[in-house]
């Protein structure tokens, strides 16, 4: 599996080659016709002259490498789907997307492939909303789409905290989260570097009952009800992660 991985590379970085060569010929082509025609009429130059019968061939190879090239990604990409490596083909797809708009099925194709991958790696996990941000969820990877799902209700319950009309005082409660309604779940990403050392929390993002989020960094992903500390909120959440998810270390 390894070696026909390395394979699919090798035929991705040849045919990414051909791809810079099909597009400097679209450039290129056009410059030679006008240079056909300067030196039609100068007396005599060192540029080889060639004849609009032979430049006609010339576009309609242009044209068959185009298409070529077009028709060969397109079974590439179907190939890695096969082997189950949806980010390659999609990867495949969007450049096939970049070099033609127009191409039929390749949009629809690209949204169920992105389907697929938040779907994969599927983990469930139970929530004890009293524990706080106590315990990392699951790995996330920069850059990497991960889809969050809650079920099931939870007690929200608040003792000892004076509250006037104006509500809680995010002041002074830090784990009341500004931008984030109270008691919706809520998700953290600490980053992690190379060693292992932790660094400055991002953003939360409120979740709620479901979302998509893709990480600014890498990192462990923490979730919490958004309560204030002290609370005595009880019950579970059932928590479902897919996407780009490993287990925490």
């Amino acid at each position: 599996m390894r070696k026909l991985s390395i394979n699919m590379r090798l035929s991705v970085a040849i045919l990414t080659c051909l791809a810079v060569a099909v597009l400097v010929g679209s450039v290129f082509v056009p410059e030679i016709s006008g240079q056909i025609s300067k030196t039609s009429k100068s007396k005599k130059s060192d540029t080889p002259t060639i004849s609009p019968a032979e430049l006609q061939k010339l576009q309609l190879r242009l044209q068959q490498t185009q298409k070529d090239f077009l028709d060969e990604t397109a079974d590439l990409a179907i190939e890695f789907e096969k082997a189950g490596l949806l980010e390659e083909s999609k990867k495949l797809l969007e450049a096939l997307q970049r070099l033609d708009g127009n191409l039929p099925g390749v949009k629809a194709k690209l949204e169920s492939l992105e389907e697929s991958i938040m779907t994969k790696n599927p983990a469930e996990v139970s929530l004890d909303v009293s524990e706080g941000w106590n315990n990392p969820i699951a790995l996330v990877e920069k850059g990497k789409p991960i889809r969050i799902q809650a079920v099931g209700k939870y007690r929200f319950q608040v003792a000892s905290i004076v509250v006037g009309p104006e509500g809680f005082p995010t002041e002074d409660v830090r784990d009341v989260i500004k931008n984030v309604r109270l008691g919706a779940l809520t998700a953290l990403i600490i980053p992690i570097d190379a060693k292992g050392k932790p660094g400055k929390p991002g953003e939360p993002i409120e979740i709620g009952a479901g979302k998509e989020i893709t990480p600014k960094e890498s990192g462990l992903l923490f979730l919490a009800v958004n309560a204030p500390p002290g609370h005595k909120s009880t019950g579970k959440l059932d928590i479902q992660l897919s996407g780009y998810v490993k287990a925490p270390r």
